[in-house]
């Protein structure tokens, strides 16, 4: 697979080279050439790079130790002292990074600590993030608490989404936020653009760039601060969640709209939409499916868009989560239907049931406060059944275990004429 990918791409690039150079080239034999050339460059064998994987509930990389090649960690408490000389990937509880890091570091734990240095990009899904050291690159991180202390910097912009975000070190470029509160103790060297409640910034920080700002309260910025521009403010007022006509103008197109794809799901794959509407019915082992496959399939698929090889895989992984994304309702609101009016055994019963099941759903996410909640249930669930069904359809068939015939009776021996 990754070979057929490769060749594609390499033919995808030799093809672009050829309509764009065609009108520079009037001799075959000249296109032929750089053809040529450039199927010699991509065809050179890369460096080779190992591969190391490590495990364990108090894993290491020793102070004088250096890993080649990209490194795979899993464990409760993991530490790196010595070098990683490549990707370092993290899966765990908490990981304190003390030496050197010399490609990018993808953080899936709990607690991240980088207290030394990072050559390339950080990107974390944490709770917690501390910078106390160096991150050459940039910072992207899905966590609850971000913080820089005054010793740790970031050589480029910082991507944020999180509930709290404290800057007390430095930042080279950009910095695009959307937080909950965020508190600027330190230097930005570029623009700050910034969504979110609440925004402090303290006496000793200083912003070279624009700083522009969404959010529920005004700013809280000290007279001492060094700021190129002033505070652009936009007020963002939080609308109230209720019902009206037009939110049921609009849940009535929606709800058209998912009986529509419903519609064409069930004719173009009629036996796979009787599959996972079966599957739904174990709505236990459902949801938990769902809750797996709803955030590790986008995370997978953005793991695996990091590589050039990987891009296509990933990006088509994602692509059907998609798809399966809004056939979820679908298939729940078969089930819904089939409670109500019973099984049917032909195709359009089936339909009219999913019909009507969604538009109780569609229906029932209307209800203020409790409609969101009730939406990510119905999401999980079908989504659950939807890789459910996947599964049964891919398992091989159990083989037809052969009857069982009784040995033959040996023949008895007869007692003699008297």
């Amino acid at each position: 697979m990754l070979s057929l990918v490769e060749v594609l791409a390499l033919v995808t690039i030799c093809g672009f080279a050829a309509i764009l150079l065609r009108k520079r080239f009037r001799r075959g034999s000249a296109v032929a050439l750089l053809l040529a050339s450039l199927g010699a460059v991509f065809s050179m064998p890369a460096p080779a790079a190992a591969t190391e994987f490590r495990k364990g509930a108090s894993a290491e990389i020793a102070k004088d130790e250096t890993v080649k090649g990209d490194l795979y960690f899993t464990g409760q408490q993991l530490s790196v002292d010595g070098t990683v000389d490549g990707d370092l990937y993290v899966w765990g509880q908490e990981v304190t990074i003390r030496g050197h890091v010399t490609g990018d570091v993808f953080a899936f734990v709990q607690t991240a600590r980088i207290d030394g240095q990072v050559d390339g990009s950080v990107r974390g899904f944490c709770n917690n993030i501390t910078i106390s050291g160096t991150v050459d690159r940039s910072l992207m991180a899905w966590a609850q608490v971000i913080h820089v202390d005054n010793r740790g910097s970031v050589g480029r912009s910082i991507t944020s989404f999180s509930q709290t975000l404290s800057l007390d070190g430095k930042v080279g470029r950009d910095m695009l936020l959307f937080n909950q509160s965020t508190r600027i103790a330190g230097t930005v060297g570029g623009n700050v653009k910034e969504r979110g409640e609440s925004l402090t910034i303290e006496e000793n920080a200083q912003v070279d760039g624009s700083f522009q700002f969404e959010g529920e309260k005004e700013p809280i910025v000290s007279k001492s601060a060094k700021l190129a521009s002033p505070v652009q403010f936009t007020h963002h007022v939080k609308k109230r969640e209720e019902f009206s006509k037009h939110s049921a103008v609009w849940a009535g197109f929606l709800a058209a709209a998912f009986v529509l794809f419903g519609l064409v799901l069930f004719r173009v794959m009629p036996q796979f939409s009787l599959d996972a509407t079966r599957a739904a019915e174990s709505y236990g082992a459902s949801i938990g499916l769902g809750v797996l496959v709803m955030f590790a399939v986008p995370i997978a698929s953005l793991i695996a868009c990091v590589t050039f090889v990987g891009l296509f895989v990933g990006l088509s992984t994602f692509v059907l989560w998609l798809i399966a994304l809004y056939a979820a309702q679908t298939v729940v609101g078969a089930v819904i239907g089939q409670w109500i009016l019973g099984r049917a055994a032909d195709i359009w019963g089936r339909i009219g049931r999913m019909a009507l099941g969604v538009v109780i759903i569609r229906a029932i996410t209307l209800l203020p406060h409790l409609g969101w909640w009730i939406k990510l249930g119905v999401l999980l669930w079908g989504m659950g059944a939807i890789s459910l069904g996947l599964y049964r359809r891919f398992q091989p068939p159990a083989a037809a275990q052969p009857a069982y015939v009784p040995p033959p009776m040996a023949p008895t021996a007869s007692a003699p004429a008297i």
